[in-house]
């Protein structure tokens, strides 16, 4: 990457290629997301042509991404213990990573949950199942947004504070647009009870506010780059 001269230490540039790594696999993970959403609202009585085929093929990438994930992360880690960072920004670079490792935890976990579901049917309204997928679209793909403009938040960390300093805006703004959409989505859930069993309230319930909790994520990891290059000097 392009950077000031003398700006960041090797370390220091290493742990920003790092990060770039896993919020790219991040991005891929928030693309099958929004697939395995399309796929599973396309029906629940046969098999694997309804889309469940499709949706076991995102999962299981998904479920990769995730242990990629790990292993970039623990490398992170090793990195940190050898003292490549400088000293007074480390802990803000290993919450960095953490912050951008749980997006694909949180994806992870969404994935499994939409195919466990798709396999075993809840008993559901089918009007609000179908808004309701049309909304966690909307959410998934507000945070796909975000995580593309985090990326190149990444790659210009410490040549264009400018720039930087717009994109990490923009991402708090979409943040701000993610929850609009995810209390809309809680109104309709709260208000839907006599139209769900436990089951499908805690299942609805539980999955916007862990999408949510992507875009949330995203923002925090914005927050923590624009942090580390104020720590820096840019």
């Amino acid at each position: 990457m392009r950077r000031v001269k003398g700006f960041f230490v090797p370390g220091e540039k290493d742990a920003f290629l790092r990060i770039q790594e896993l919020a790219g696999l991040g991005e891929e993970s928030l693309e099958l997301l929004v697939k395995i959403l399309a796929s599973s609202g396309n029906g629940t009585s046969n098999g694997s042509h309804n889309g469940l085929h499709d949706i076991e093929i995102c999962t299981e990438r998904i479920n990769i991404l995730e242990k990629m994930g790990d292993k970039i992360t623990q490398s992170f880690e090793e990195m940190l213990g050898r003292g490549s960072i400088t000293a007074s920004i480390e802990y803000d670079f290993g919450r960095l990573a953490d912050n951008v490792d749980s997006i694909l935890d949180r994806a992870h976990g969404l994935s499994r949950q939409l195919r466990r579901v798709t396999r075993r049917p809840l008993r559901e309204a089918k009007e609000f199942d179908t808004a309701n997928r049309k909304e966690m679209i909307h959410l998934i793909e507000i945070g796909l947004t975000q995580l593309r403009a985090f990326r190149k938040l990444l790659q210009i960390a410490g040549t264009d504070r400018t720039q930087a300093m717009e994109l990490a805006r923009r991402i708090e703004e979409l943040e701000e647009q993610g929850d609009d959409v995810k209390d809309a989505m809680l109104d309709e859930i709260y208000g839907s009870w006599e139209k769900l069993d436990y089951a499908s309230f805690h299942n609805y319930l539980e999955t916007t506010i862990e999408a949510d909790d992507i875009l949330d994520l995203c923002e925090d990891a914005s927050d923590l780059v624009i942090a580390v290059m104020k720590a820096l000097g840019a």
